[in-house]
């Protein structure tokens, strides 16, 4: 009977204590999973409309405010493309929270979550979209 009791309070313990340990070692990933509920339904927008880099550069004001899902290279603050293409430019309004992924063996960019602030197109068809960078999993 004493045995069975010690048992107990000794699984009572470890689970207390690696509630613990989950609880206070790993911040980041509840900060992750916060950010993630926060951005939830905004990639769901991004997801349900579909737009690519020509449908915005076409549209206009019409995209204005939209989300979308981009995979994006990130070079440098004067250096982000469109899918790795260097002919689509995008322009980061708060370029210092960005996270920088210039490329990997398997991979010339990174889905990001980004807010269209600005489309501005050139008559020779050349056009620079300007995005709030909102989240990447990166």
């Amino acid at each position: 009977m004493e045995d069975k009791k010690d048992a107990i309070i000794v699984t009572a313990a470890c689970l207390l204590l690696a509630g613990w340990v989950f609880y206070n070692l790993y911040p980041v990933s509840r900060a992750d999973w916060k950010q993630m509920e926060q951005v939830k339904p905004l990639l769901e927008e991004a997801r349900k409309l579909d737009l690519d880099y020509k449908v915005v550069l076409s549209g206009k004001d019409l995209y204005i405010g939209k989300y979308v899902l981009w995979c994006v290279q990130n070079r440098g603050e004067y250096e982000v493309f469109y899918k790795g293409d260097m002919s689509a430019r995008l322009s980061i309004s708060n370029y210092g929270r960005m996270p920088k992924f210039s490329g990997s063996k398997h991979a010339n960019c990174a889905d990001m979550l980004l807010n269209i602030e600005d489309v501005r197109q050139s008559p020779s068809g050349a056009g620079m979209i300007t995005v709030e960078f909102i989240y990447s999993r990166e």
